[in-house]
Protein backbone atom coordinates (compact mmCIF):
# COMPACT_ATOMS: atom_id res chain seq x y z
CA UNK A 1 0.00 0.00 0.00
CA UNK A 2 3.27 2.38 0.35
CA UNK A 3 7.04 2.56 1.26
CA UNK A 4 8.20 4.77 3.38
CA UNK A 5 11.78 4.91 3.82
CA UNK A 6 12.52 1.23 3.97
CA UNK A 7 9.52 -0.17 5.59
CA UNK A 8 6.32 -1.42 3.52
CA UNK A 9 2.84 -0.28 4.85
CA UNK A 10 1.04 -3.06 4.42
CA UNK A 11 -3.05 -4.25 3.71
CA UNK A 12 -3.42 -5.80 6.46
CA UNK A 13 -1.96 -2.32 8.58
CA UNK A 14 -4.65 -0.62 7.30
CA UNK A 15 -7.16 -3.04 7.75
CA UNK A 16 -5.94 -3.26 11.27
CA UNK A 17 -5.73 0.74 11.93
CA UNK A 18 -9.56 1.29 10.74
CA UNK A 19 -10.41 -1.84 13.18
CA UNK A 20 -8.93 0.02 15.73
CA UNK A 21 -11.38 2.73 15.65
CA UNK A 22 -14.75 3.38 16.99
CA UNK A 23 -17.75 2.97 14.20
CA UNK A 24 -18.42 6.68 14.89
CA UNK A 25 -14.49 8.26 13.56
CA UNK A 26 -13.82 5.10 11.81
CA UNK A 27 -11.28 6.41 8.95
CA UNK A 28 -12.14 5.53 5.00
CA UNK A 29 -9.01 3.35 3.54
CA UNK A 30 -7.13 6.79 1.92
CA UNK A 31 -7.76 8.45 5.41
CA UNK A 32 -6.04 5.24 7.09
CA UNK A 33 -3.03 4.93 4.86
CA UNK A 34 -3.11 8.38 5.35
CA UNK A 35 -2.17 8.59 8.98
CA UNK A 36 -0.25 5.36 8.34
CA UNK A 37 1.93 7.00 6.42
CA UNK A 38 2.41 9.91 8.94
CA UNK A 39 3.18 7.56 11.97
CA UNK A 40 6.17 5.71 10.01
CA UNK A 41 7.39 8.62 8.89
CA UNK A 42 7.85 9.69 12.51
CA UNK A 43 8.86 5.86 13.24
CA UNK A 44 11.59 6.04 10.47
CA UNK A 45 12.95 9.18 12.24
CA UNK A 46 13.22 7.90 15.70
CA UNK A 47 15.08 4.88 13.82
CA UNK A 48 17.71 7.18 12.31
CA UNK A 49 17.99 9.11 15.55
CA UNK A 50 18.93 5.57 16.96
CA UNK A 51 15.94 6.20 19.36
CA UNK A 52 15.26 2.82 18.57
CA UNK A 53 18.78 1.13 20.99
CA UNK A 54 17.45 3.40 23.86
CA UNK A 55 17.02 1.21 26.81
CA UNK A 56 13.30 2.70 27.66
CA UNK A 57 12.15 2.37 24.18
CA UNK A 58 13.24 -1.44 23.35
CA UNK A 59 11.76 -1.99 26.77
CA UNK A 60 8.21 -0.43 26.06
CA UNK A 61 8.35 -2.27 22.52
CA UNK A 62 8.72 -5.87 24.40
CA UNK A 63 6.11 -4.95 26.65
CA UNK A 64 4.20 -3.80 23.31
CA UNK A 65 5.01 -7.54 22.07
CA UNK A 66 4.11 -9.34 24.90
CA UNK A 67 0.89 -7.99 25.64
CA UNK A 68 -0.45 -7.90 21.81
CA UNK A 69 1.21 -11.52 21.66
CA UNK A 70 -0.50 -13.19 24.79
CA UNK A 71 -3.63 -11.21 24.13
CA UNK A 72 -4.05 -12.95 20.97
CA UNK A 73 -3.30 -16.45 22.35
CA UNK A 74 -6.00 -15.82 25.27
CA UNK A 75 -8.84 -14.67 22.15
CA UNK A 76 -7.16 -18.16 20.24
CA UNK A 77 -8.26 -20.53 23.66
CA UNK A 78 -10.87 -19.21 24.66
CA UNK A 79 -12.53 -18.83 21.75
CA UNK A 80 -12.03 -22.50 21.05
CA UNK A 81 -13.70 -23.10 24.70
CA UNK A 82 -16.69 -20.75 24.14
CA UNK A 83 -18.02 -22.30 21.37
CA UNK A 84 -21.96 -23.12 20.88
CA UNK A 85 -21.42 -26.56 21.48
CA UNK A 86 -19.11 -26.49 24.08
CA UNK A 87 -21.08 -24.25 26.14
CA UNK A 88 -23.93 -26.60 26.20
CA UNK A 89 -22.28 -29.64 26.68
CA UNK A 90 -20.73 -27.65 30.11
CA UNK A 91 -24.27 -26.41 31.20
CA UNK A 92 -25.81 -29.92 31.16
CA UNK A 93 -22.41 -31.33 32.98
CA UNK A 94 -23.47 -28.36 35.64
CA UNK A 95 -26.78 -27.38 35.20
CA UNK A 96 -27.93 -28.95 38.43
CA UNK A 97 -25.27 -26.63 40.20
CA UNK A 98 -27.03 -23.51 38.32
CA UNK A 99 -29.97 -24.08 40.33
CA UNK A 100 -31.11 -21.15 43.40
CA UNK A 101 -33.21 -21.58 45.76
CA UNK A 102 -36.87 -19.63 45.19
CA UNK A 103 -39.46 -18.50 47.88
CA UNK A 104 -43.08 -16.54 47.35
CA UNK A 105 -44.21 -15.32 50.15
CA UNK A 106 -46.39 -11.97 51.33
CA UNK A 107 -44.87 -9.48 53.50
CA UNK A 108 -45.39 -6.87 55.71
CA UNK A 109 -42.68 -3.81 56.64
CA UNK A 110 -42.37 -1.75 59.27
CA UNK A 111 -39.75 0.59 57.68
CA UNK A 112 -36.65 1.23 59.95
CA UNK A 113 -33.54 3.24 58.55
CA UNK A 114 -30.59 1.89 60.18
CA UNK A 115 -29.63 5.26 61.55
CA UNK A 116 -32.69 5.04 63.53
CA UNK A 117 -32.62 6.24 67.08
CA UNK A 118 -33.45 4.22 70.30
CA UNK A 119 -36.86 5.82 70.28
CA UNK A 120 -37.74 5.68 66.43
CA UNK A 121 -36.70 1.87 67.11
CA UNK A 122 -39.04 1.40 69.99
CA UNK A 123 -41.98 3.12 67.76
CA UNK A 124 -41.57 0.84 64.57
CA UNK A 125 -41.36 -2.27 67.09
CA UNK A 126 -44.25 -1.22 69.01
CA UNK A 127 -46.03 -0.91 65.24
CA UNK A 128 -44.92 -4.64 64.03
CA UNK A 129 -45.84 -5.93 67.73
CA UNK A 130 -49.40 -4.56 66.76
CA UNK A 131 -49.27 -6.19 63.15
CA UNK A 132 -48.57 -9.17 64.60
CA UNK A 133 -51.21 -8.91 67.54
CA UNK A 134 -53.77 -8.47 64.30
CA UNK A 135 -52.70 -11.76 62.66
CA UNK A 136 -52.96 -13.67 66.01
CA UNK A 137 -56.20 -12.40 66.05
CA UNK A 138 -57.74 -13.89 63.31
CA UNK A 139 -57.29 -10.95 60.33
CA UNK A 140 -56.49 -12.14 56.73
CA UNK A 141 -52.33 -11.74 56.09
CA UNK A 142 -53.43 -9.73 53.20
CA UNK A 143 -56.08 -7.72 54.31
CA UNK A 144 -53.20 -6.72 57.57
CA UNK A 145 -50.64 -6.03 54.60
CA UNK A 146 -53.24 -4.32 52.32
CA UNK A 147 -53.88 -1.56 55.22
CA UNK A 148 -50.78 -1.76 56.87
CA UNK A 149 -47.86 -2.65 55.36
CA UNK A 150 -45.31 0.45 54.29
CA UNK A 151 -43.96 -0.74 51.01
CA UNK A 152 -46.42 0.77 48.85
CA UNK A 153 -46.06 -1.59 45.68
CA UNK A 154 -46.72 -5.00 47.56
CA UNK A 155 -49.10 -3.45 49.86
CA UNK A 156 -51.45 -3.16 46.76
CA UNK A 157 -50.93 -7.03 46.39
CA UNK A 158 -51.83 -7.72 50.02
CA UNK A 159 -48.38 -7.79 50.48
CA UNK A 160 -47.48 -10.72 48.12
CA UNK A 161 -43.90 -10.23 46.74
CA UNK A 162 -44.17 -12.18 43.73
CA UNK A 163 -41.31 -15.48 43.15
CA UNK A 164 -37.76 -14.30 44.31
CA UNK A 165 -34.70 -16.11 43.82
CA UNK A 166 -31.95 -16.51 46.15
CA UNK A 167 -29.88 -13.70 45.45
CA UNK A 168 -32.12 -11.02 44.80
CA UNK A 169 -32.86 -9.76 48.23
CA UNK A 170 -31.40 -9.49 51.75
CA UNK A 171 -29.75 -12.91 53.00
CA UNK A 172 -31.69 -12.51 56.70
CA UNK A 173 -35.04 -12.20 54.66
CA UNK A 174 -34.51 -14.99 52.29
CA UNK A 175 -33.29 -17.01 55.10
CA UNK A 176 -36.53 -16.71 56.59
CA UNK A 177 -38.79 -16.99 53.74
CA UNK A 178 -36.94 -20.17 53.11
CA UNK A 179 -37.69 -21.63 56.17
CA UNK A 180 -41.19 -21.42 56.35
CA UNK A 181 -44.29 -24.09 54.88
CA UNK A 182 -46.73 -22.98 52.60
CA UNK A 183 -49.11 -20.94 54.89
CA UNK A 184 -46.95 -20.71 57.74
CA UNK A 185 -45.85 -17.05 58.89
CA UNK A 186 -42.46 -15.62 60.12
CA UNK A 187 -42.29 -14.19 63.21
CA UNK A 188 -41.34 -10.56 63.13
CA UNK A 189 -37.03 -9.87 62.33
CA UNK A 190 -35.10 -7.33 61.30
CA UNK A 191 -33.22 -6.63 58.01
CA UNK A 192 -31.28 -3.42 57.35
CA UNK A 193 -34.46 -1.73 55.11
CA UNK A 194 -36.56 -2.35 58.56
CA UNK A 195 -39.24 -5.08 60.32
CA UNK A 196 -40.60 -7.79 58.21
CA UNK A 197 -43.18 -10.23 58.87
CA UNK A 198 -43.73 -12.63 56.23
CA UNK A 199 -46.33 -15.66 55.21
CA UNK A 200 -45.06 -18.37 52.59
CA UNK A 201 -47.24 -18.15 49.41
CA UNK A 202 -45.32 -21.81 48.81
CA UNK A 203 -42.66 -23.50 49.51
CA UNK A 204 -39.26 -22.79 49.23
CA UNK A 205 -38.51 -24.77 45.64
CA UNK A 206 -35.18 -25.69 43.86
CA UNK A 207 -35.40 -23.44 40.43
CA UNK A 208 -32.55 -24.18 37.24
CA UNK A 209 -32.35 -21.36 34.96
CA UNK A 210 -32.22 -22.57 31.11
CA UNK A 211 -29.14 -22.53 28.98
CA UNK A 212 -30.55 -18.86 27.69
CA UNK A 213 -30.18 -17.57 30.55
CA UNK A 214 -27.39 -19.17 32.28
CA UNK A 215 -25.12 -18.60 29.29
CA UNK A 216 -23.56 -15.37 30.24
CA UNK A 217 -22.41 -17.42 33.72
CA UNK A 218 -21.54 -20.31 31.91
CA UNK A 219 -19.54 -18.37 29.14
CA UNK A 220 -17.72 -16.57 32.02
CA UNK A 221 -16.74 -19.60 33.85
CA UNK A 222 -15.31 -21.35 30.96
CA UNK A 223 -13.45 -18.68 29.98
CA UNK A 224 -12.06 -18.52 33.28
CA UNK A 225 -11.22 -21.92 33.87
CA UNK A 226 -9.57 -22.31 30.21
CA UNK A 227 -6.85 -19.07 31.32
CA UNK A 228 -6.21 -20.97 34.24
CA UNK A 229 -5.78 -24.35 32.73
CA UNK A 230 -3.90 -22.57 30.14
CA UNK A 231 -1.56 -20.38 32.45
CA UNK A 232 -0.48 -23.88 34.83
CA UNK A 233 0.21 -25.71 31.41
CA UNK A 234 3.00 -23.24 30.45
CA UNK A 235 3.99 -22.84 33.88
CA UNK A 236 4.85 -26.25 33.33
CA UNK A 237 6.21 -26.83 29.86
CA UNK A 238 8.37 -23.35 29.67
CA UNK A 239 10.97 -22.92 31.76
CA UNK A 240 10.71 -19.67 33.98
CA UNK A 241 13.96 -18.49 36.55
CA UNK A 242 12.98 -15.22 38.56
CA UNK A 243 15.88 -12.70 39.87
CA UNK A 244 13.29 -10.87 42.82
CA UNK A 245 16.50 -9.67 44.31
CA UNK A 246 17.43 -7.21 41.26
CA UNK A 247 14.30 -5.47 41.81
CA UNK A 248 14.91 -2.18 43.10
CA UNK A 249 12.50 -0.74 46.14
CA UNK A 250 10.00 0.42 44.09
CA UNK A 251 9.45 -2.75 41.58
CA UNK A 252 11.91 -1.50 38.73
CA UNK A 253 15.20 -2.72 37.88
CA UNK A 254 18.01 -1.84 40.73
CA UNK A 255 20.32 -1.11 37.36
CA UNK A 256 17.82 1.44 36.29
CA UNK A 257 17.41 0.34 32.90
CA UNK A 258 15.10 -2.46 31.16
CA UNK A 259 15.10 -6.12 32.23
CA UNK A 260 14.85 -9.26 30.18
CA UNK A 261 11.54 -11.52 30.33
CA UNK A 262 12.29 -14.26 33.23
CA UNK A 263 14.18 -17.18 31.71
CA UNK A 264 15.78 -15.47 29.24
CA UNK A 265 19.04 -15.20 30.67
CA UNK A 266 20.69 -13.21 33.18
Amino acid sequence: MAEVGKRDVLDADVAAFIASRSSRDRPTPAEALDALVGRSLLAEEARRAGLDRDPEVQARQRASERELLAQALLEKRLAEASTESKLRERYAATREQLGRREVHVRQLLVRLPPSADEQARAQAQSRMNGLFARLAGGEPFEKVARESSEDPSTAARGGDLGPVLEGQVDDVFFEEAARLAKGERSRPFATPYGLYLLEAVEPVKQVVPSFEESRGKVEAEARRETQGRLLEELRARIPVKLYPERLGQDGASSSGVGTKDAGRGR
